[in-house]
């Protein structure tokens, strides 16, 4: 494992993965983690960080925090109310100079990292960005000196980060070599095969294009990422599971996820032989790709949450509705392999999600289902709810975006106006939501189910 990989401090144990789930699947407690873990830590506006320390060593959270974005945050932060501020709350750091910080991790040893303050809690905690995008919280009793520079924050480089990402993940796999591979703005780190290394850059970057495209058709504004974006894609199952130890045993079993703390998408080699795909043609995998849809949804799934979370549509720890942020990701999850550029898959019905609302609707929704799924992440963290709220989550996406794309765009705003480590009570979401979508959730339903029930997958 490489020296500076976070545990405790580090919280690289939340993160945001699908792929187990995509075709019926059960994951135990894979959902459990979610908002709660900030919810239990950060009541009423208060920072604990004593309880975050906690929940963040809890090696069973696997968090899906999917939130509001930093520009979008500007953009709204005109329309926002002043509200004042309980002594315990973590206030944003406008500081963008980079500073020098030594703690303690794990109690064991200490860690030096360079970055920017983004949020200073009145107790003396701070929550850190490094230079490769990596999120730290540390703790008042884990800090060891804070030390300012002269010198603007500058995130790595593209070739400064594939080089410490080899580095590391050649540290932790030594038996097979790591290539890097970079495109305009990913940073590709992969021991599988070239070719299938080839072929998920070019789809990560064909994704991004396309996302961009489609929301500023929608007048939807996004910012260029801050920081280069991490892929690593091992070469089988085996190393994927043990790299994914640290998030919780379960997250062996699905294909992939992308790491909030750390700001890295993980997956493996889908095509399951990487000596093959050396020497592979791109279109051979993409056809081979092509027999197993769910896998590809999974890959295109975890790039969407890593595109958001960095062009200003989410932000990392703050708290977001799962609805919408899942939402959002299984809306561009329908993969189109066929075409070498653009995305004409965008928008249509998913052919996973939508049989599945279908049936939770005929045979087990109740009547206040939207509003428990929007009040709430709860129905995310139940085995037994969470098929049927992915899928919701999903229908109610896509009829947003077709139906009532003008309040859904404001929606976003408002809730990329959140603040980092401050949770919503059930009532702020319900209230959030009905600003912009009317308090009728009667003819709202109604009309949703309507819209849906027409859907051919």
């Amino acid at each position: 494992m490489p020296k500076d990989r976070p545990t405790a401090s580090g919280a690289d144990h939340r993160l945001c993965g699908k792929g187990g789930a995509l075709l019926g699947r059960s994951r135990k407690h894979s959902h459990q983690g979610s908002t709660a873990c900030w919810s239990k830590t950060l009541v009423d506006g208060r920072c604990d960080w004593k309880r975050i320390a906690a929940a963040v060593a809890d090696r069973r959270f696997v968090l899906f925090l999917v939130i509001a974005g930093a520009t979008a945050r500007e953009a709204a932060a005109e329309s926002q109310p002043s509200v004042s501020q309980p002594s315990g709350h973590a206030e944003r750091s406008d500081d963008s100079r980079m500073v020098r910080v030594a703690f303690q991790q794990d109690g064991r040893r200490s860690l030096e990292v360079v970055g920017k303050v983004l949020v200073r809690a009145a107790d003396g905690g701070i929550l850190l960005v490094g230079r490769d995008g990596r999120l730290w919280t540390v703790l008042p009793r884990q800090l060891l000196r804070e030390e300012p520079t002269r010198q603007p924050f500058r995130p790595l480089t593209r070739d400064e980060l594939g080089r410490q990402l080899k580095r590391d993940l050649q540290r932790q796999f030594p038996d097979r070599p790591f290539q890097v591979r970079l495109t305009r703005h990913h940073v590709v780190c992969s021991n599988a095969g070239s070719n299938y290394t080839r072929w998920c850059a070019a789809l990560f970057e064909r994704l991004y294009e396309a996302f961009r495209t489609h929301w500023r058709t929608r007048a939807l504004r996004l910012a260029e990422p801050e920081f280069p974006l991490p892929a690593i894609i091992l070469a089988n199952r085996q190393q994927f599971a043990r790299f994914a130890a640290d998030v919780g045993a379960e997250a062996g079993t699905v294909q992939g996820y992308y790491s909030i703390p750390t700001n890295r998408m993980v997956l493996c080699d889908l095509t399951g032989d990487s000596e093959l795909t050396s020497n592979r043609a791109t279109a051979d995998i993409a056809r081979q790709l092509a027999r197993t849809p769910g896998n590809v949804a999974t890959i295109i799934h975890e790039a969407t949450h890593q595109i958001a979370f960095n062009c200003g549509m989410h932000t990392r720890f703050a708290d977001n509705p799962l609805w919408l942020t899942e939402g959002m990701a299984m809306y561009f999850e329908t993969p189109d392999l066929r075409s070498r550029s653009g995305w004409r898959t965008i928008g249509q019905p998913n052919p996973f999600r939508l049989p599945r609302f279908l049936e939770f609707a005929a045979r087990r929704r109740g009547s206040d289902s939207l509003r428990t799924l929007i009040a709430t992440d709860d129905r995310f963290r139940s085995p037994e709810t969470a098929e049927d709220a992915y899928a919701e989550a999903w229908a109610l996406t896509f009829f947003l975006i077709k139906q009532r794309r003008r309040q859904y765009v404001r929606y976003l705003a408002c809730v990329a106006a959140k603040p980092r480590l401050v949770a919503d009570s059930p009532e702020q979401r319900v209230k959030d939501f009905q600003r912009q979508f009317g308090s009728d959730w009667q003819r709202l339903d109604r009309d949703f189910l309507e819209f849906v029930r027409r859907l051919r997958p």
